[in-house]
């Protein structure tokens, strides 16, 4: 495995122009490890659209047309930033594959106005593949949805290994016994690992991101929108460093680590 390299803005074609560079291919399908366990994955696999795209959205009001991002086309990026138009935003296309536990999936598919499609346990037999925390949190104190603190405490996790193999060895039991897919998939635990194809346009993904890189966001759940931020940033690196700057000045991009492969 080695770190995440991330492409410099300066490098890229497509804030001047239409063109896609070969350093956005080369960009699509690296895998991030966002839970940096060796089985979490993410991964930018389609984009269709640049900041052009969305200068030419906002400008076709007054019936105008750019063939390259100026100085003043950012600032107009800027200024649908900072007030909020978020039309503009909307006309191009990001799809990404990820691979995250269930329960961080049924959060991420809370978010309605995209499209999903999922690998089904009932058409295909689950793999031996479990997200096993790195160290445990406590419950807040005053907020219910959220965590707090770290310990490390090896008697549970033993506990809760031992937990997932037993349902696991339930779950293989049953289909060796003949039971179908999709009623012994009902003993899977919720840290199986799953799936799926997430597709979503730039307004929806700056929405996604406002919301899970925020204090109430799930410790898990945070790794993958840094993960999406970072894989998404060289398509449209001005419209998201606008964004960061407005929404998430805290998040470090290039501390993201893990890379599984190109």
């Amino acid at each position: 495995m080695e770190p995440a390299k991330r492409i410099e803005t300066d490098d890229l074609s497509t804030p001047q122009g239409p063109a896609v560079s070969h350093s956005h291919y080369e960009w699509l399908e690296k895998r991030l490890d966002p839970l940096n366990d060796g089985i979490s994955s993410l991964a930018l696999i389609r984009v269709s659209g640049t900041d052009l795209d969305v200068v030419n959205a906002a400008r076709v009001s007054y019936g105008k047309i750019a063939k390259e991002v100026s100085e003043r086309d950012k600032k107009l990026i800027k200024y649908l930033m900072e007030h909020q138009h978020t039309s503009p935003f909307e006309h191009n296309q990001l799809s990404f594959r990820v691979k995250a536990p269930l329960y961080v999936a049924r959060q991420w598919m809370r978010h309605r106005m995209n499209s999903y499609n999922e690998i089904s346990y009932r058409y295909v037999k689950a793999p031996v593949e479990f997200y096993i925390p790195s160290h445990w949190r406590h419950q807040d104190a005053s907020n219910k949805q959220l965590s707090m603190g770290a310990f490390d405490d090896q008697e549970l996790r033993d506990q809760y290994r031992a937990a997932v193999k037993h349902s696991f060895d339930a779950y293989q039991q049953a289909l060796d016994a003949g039971v179908c897919r999709e009623l012994a998939r009902g003993l899977l635990p919720m840290c199986t690992y799953t799936e799926f194809i997430y597709t979503c346009n730039l307004q929806s993904l700056m929405h996604f991101l406002k919301l899970r890189l925020g204090p109430g966001a799930q410790y898990e759940i945070k790794h993958y929108a840094e993960g999406l931020l970072h894989l998404a940033m060289p398509f449209f690196p001005i419209s998201l460093s606008e964004w960061q700057r407005l929404y998430a000045p805290f998040v470090d991009l290039p501390g993201l680590e893990t890379v599984l492969g190109d």
